[in-house]
């Protein structure tokens, strides 16, 4: 470590007016930087660290590892030049959230950005770009290029923790550069040379030191492309930077949208407008900023009104349109054989806002933290994909307050006898195998497990029961075959006595996506 010398009383004023000079200058040029708008992609929620091993990280072995599920840089040498763990993708927009704690040393560690690794700097995984510092130092420092860019230490130095846990978050957007450390925004900041901007790696930094330290990184989410937001501001500061605000819940007893008497479940059109006054209509790529006010309006909607009341609802918008969908043809019917799913795909305008009851199996179940939001809904909310057997491998996605705790959880379960009942949102955008699709959302009290003996719907029989049922009619058909061979030669004189087995077809309606455009992008679901 380069070590400077004290200078004398005749050199201290003008070196400190210099600095001063500097400081402003750097000041200056970042006010007057110009406004390099986010960069247009595909956003994509990963999780960088799996928790085991360094899985999609480079860097050198003696010096990162793994220890209880914490992303480890330590040295116990001195350490002549910064050493980096780095992502093996390279990215330029992003939201980056994680945990950070100065274990061992009083020397900075930081995230570098932007820039590129370079080996002739003195260490096989050396960075030159931006570091993001903390948290012995704050700021931005351009390594190997214009040293400090950007001082925020005033502000950063009595909201961090120096030996605990950090919560941070960067978000990386065009030229700009946001800082959250626990909670509160420390820095917002504009290169004034956006030339200088790569896609480059992401990494963690090991600072050069004399003496042993040690830092560790955990919890890292990272999203590509994100929306124009930071996740982790405390709440009064981040439900204003959305301009989320609280909606009036109540719909007015003579609402023009009054389709049930049961007027507690009215959704007031001023929630709906939103949604449906996009460029796009009902059928969109994830949550929207101008679509949360209504998110988080329905979801409260969800959780002041009884679940029986609810399923009234859906069950008399049900009978209605047995009425007067598809001419009619289920008027008569069980209500269990009228194909929702089917309809809601034709009449998605029809349905928005209103309850309908969807029952299959899951294929996913998994659990998320929601945004702060003046309704007070910190609970851990649900996420599923809901299979209807009228849907015919289409999902639909269901965003839930609650589940059946019988329920597992994961993304590649499948789950049987299962029912919900919400309030179609919209349709939900997210990524096939092949092409972008949109599935029916949802968002509803509970999800609920009903076993078949609980059921007389014949349709909650689940995969598995369906399974069995066609390998015992196969061996049925194959047994009742054998033995029509042996009767037909033991009684060859009446061959002309036949049985004729008809399959009759069930006629049921199959769904169309005529009406469903695909417009592009990616499922952006809430993440912890």
């Amino acid at each position: 470590m380069i070590k400077l010398q004290m200078p004398g009383r005749s050199l201290l004023l003008p070196l400190l007016a210099t600095a001063m000079i500097l400081c402003g200058r750097h000041l200056a040029v970042s006010q007057d930087a110009p406004d390099v708008p986010p960069r247009k992609g595909r956003s994509s929620n990963i999780r960088l660290f799996n928790g085991n091993d360094l899985t999609g990280w480079v860097g050198d072995d003696q010096y990162w590892s793994v220890d209880a599920g914490e992303i480890v840089g330590r040295n116990k040498e001195p350490l002549a030049v910064s050493t980096y763990l780095l992502t093996e993708v390279d990215f330029s927009d992003f939201r980056l959230t994680f945990d950070f704690k100065l274990v061992q040393s009083e020397m900075h560690s930081g995230i570098a950005l932007w820039g590129k690794v370079d080996p002739e700097k003195g260490d096989p995984f050396a960075y030159v770009g931006p570091l993001v510092m903390f948290p012995s130092n704050y700021g931005i420092w351009d390594l190997y290029g214009r040293e400090r860019i950007h001082d925020n230490a005033e502000k950063a130095k009595p909201l961090g923790k120096q030996h605990d846990w950090n919560r941070i978050e960067i978000l990386a957007q065009g030229n700009r550069i946001r800082l959250v450390l626990n909670g509160e925004l420390v820095s917002d900041w504009r290169d004034p040379e956006p030339d200088r901007i790569l896609a480059g790696p992401i990494g963690l930094q090991l600072h050069s030191n004399d003496e042993p330290q040690e830092v560790r990184f955990r919890k890292l989410r990272l999203e590509t492309f994100p929306e124009d937001r930071l996740t982790t501001q405390h709440a009064d500061a981040r439900i204003e930077a959305v301009g989320i605000h609280k909606l009036e819940l109540n719909a007015p007893p003579n609402s023009p949208g009054s389709w049930t008497p049961l007027t507690e479940v009215v959704v007031p059109d001023d929630i709906l407008a939103p949604i449906r006054n996009s460029e796009f209509g009902i059928k969109t790529m994830g949550i929207r900023s101008q679509e949360r006010d209504s998110y988080y309006a329905m979801l409260q909607k969800v959780r002041e009104n009884d679940l029986a009341t609810l399923k009234q609802a859906a069950s008399e918008f049900r009978r209605t349109r047995q009425n007067e969908a598809f001419k009619g043809k289920y008027k008569d019917r069980e209500a269990y054989e009228f194909p929702d799913f089917v309809d809601l795909f034709n009449e998605p305008d029809l349905y928005h806002g209103k309850l309908v009851t969807l029952q299959g199996h899951l294929r996913k179940l998994s659990s998320f933290t929601p945004d702060d939001n003046p309704y007070g809904i910190q609970d851990q909310l649900w996420e599923a994909w809901l299979y209807d057997p009228h849907g015919q491998n289409h999902p639909a996605v269901i965003i839930s307050t609650s589940r059946d705790e019988r329920l597992g959880e994961g993304t590649d379960l499948v789950a049987d006898h299962v029912t919900v009942t919400g309030y179609f949102f919209k349709n939900y955008g997210y990524e096939g195998q092949d092409a972008m699709r949109f599935a029916p959302m949802l968002i509803a009290q509970t999800i609920e497990y009903r076993p078949p003996a609980a059921s007389l719907n014949p349709f909650d029989l689940g995969l598995s029961a369906k399974l069995q049922l066609l390998i015992a009619a196969i061996a049925t058909l194959m047994v009742a075959r054998f033995g029509l061979r042996l009767w037909k030669n033991s009684r060859a004189d009446d061959l002309t006595k036949r049985t004729v087995l008809e399959i009759a077809s069930t006629d049921e309606i199959e769904p169309t996506f005529d009406n469903i455009v695909d417009t592009g992008g990616v499922p952006q679901f809430p993440n912890d």
